[in-house]
């Protein structure tokens, strides 16, 4: 004779909650673009949370938070909601600015007034309390997720976990976006073309300029390529072009980006200074050279020229570091 005994399906409001959100968090991960992500992020939190509004605000390189587009499902009271509080006036709010960067280093999700953050001209919602949550990833601070809801203990650990998963969605968003870049090579030198280094340098002086690092550019050339094209063709020129590249590739450090700029290899340096990326620099040009040498003693004595900037040394823009690498070029000595 058996016997078996009967538990009470009996689960708190509190606990569905949180089981509601583990079941669904992979859909934040499965999200194919930042629209999609919104989209979820938005529902997420209403369905979680009960917030009454979300909103994911993700930071430019220059620090300004800029509220990720939500879906075009969004509801309607959603929507009047966002337009009431000013939600897209947000880039502009100098307040909200300097509040959400001091909320973003926190290790813990903040309540602040509605009134604190958005333009709202409805003082009863202006007055109402949110939740501010880091979205941080790998130790990168990305933006912030705030919620309309009334705070709690069981609110405040949903949205660190829904920040945290958006996170991980985001940066998986942008790996996905930078390997489709990476596998537009340049047709010549056979490295990530100059869209990609450009993408990515951006990226990094971004970095720098929120957590006060620096970021180093070097580009090494084969100066004499059109010589050599004339002396032993396209084909030679080409096979030497990858060579070195191939090369490079093999010399930098993994936290490097190589690709191309000008046309001539460029390697971004991370957390560099203009000293440091010039002696690093140096040492691949001579890697280079000693390489040419031994490897196409066709071409001994090829000169190798080098050009060296630094973020914030030579400039505090993208604009400034691609203008001023043009001018620091230098060459070495041909060995005879």
């Amino acid at each position: 004779m058996g016997w078996c005994m009967s538990v009470p399906a009996v689960v708190s409001e509190d606990h569905a909650r949180l089981l509601y959100l583990a079941e669904e968090l992979a859909s934040v991960h499965a999200c194919p673009d930042f629209a999609w992500l919104a989209g979820r992020f938005e529902f997420l939190g209403e369905k979680a949370l009960g917030a009454s509004l979300s909103v994911l605000a993700i930071a430019d390189e220059a620090g300004v938070y800029r509220p990720v587009a939500a879906s075009p499902h969004t509801p309607a009271n959603a929507r009047a909601l966002r337009d009431a509080l000013g939600v897209a006036r947000l880039p502009s709010n100098a307040v909200a600015t300097a509040l959400l960067a001091d909320l973003e280093q926190s290790p813990r999700p903040a309540v602040v007034r509605v009134a604190e953050l958005f333009q709202s001209p409805d003082q009863d919602c202006a007055q109402s309390e949110a939740i501010v949550a880091p979205v941080v990833y790998n130790r990168e601070s990305i933006g912030v997720a705030i919620f309309l809801v009334g705070p709690s203990p069981v609110n405040e650990q949903i949205a660190v976990i829904l920040a945290q998963h958006v996170a991980v969605a985001i940066d998986e968003l942008r790996q996905h976006d930078d390997a489709r870049r990476l596998h537009s090579v340049d047709p010549i030198l056979w490295v990530p073309d100059e869209h990609f280094l450009l993408g990515q340098l951006q990226r990094e002086l971004s970095r720098a300029r929120r957590y006060h690092r620096q970021v180093g550019l070097a580009v090494v050339r084969c100066e004499t390529e059109t010589a050599v094209r004339a002396q032993f063709g396209d084909f030679f020129a080409d096979h030497l072009l990858r060579r070195i590249g191939s090369h490079l590739l093999a010399q930098v450090r993994d936290s490097d980006v190589l690709g191309v700029l000008h046309g001539g290899y460029a390697v971004i340096h991370n957390e560099t200074s203009l000293a440091g990326t010039r002696l690093s620099a140096e040492r691949l040009r001579e890697s280079v050279t000693r390489m040419l040498d031994q490897r196409v003693p066709e071409v001994s004595g090829l000169p190798v020229s080098l050009a060296v900037v630094a973020y914030p040394e030579s400039g505090e823009t993208l604009e400034d570091l691609l203008r001023n690498v043009c001018s620091t070029e230098s060459q070495a000595p041909a060995v005879a």
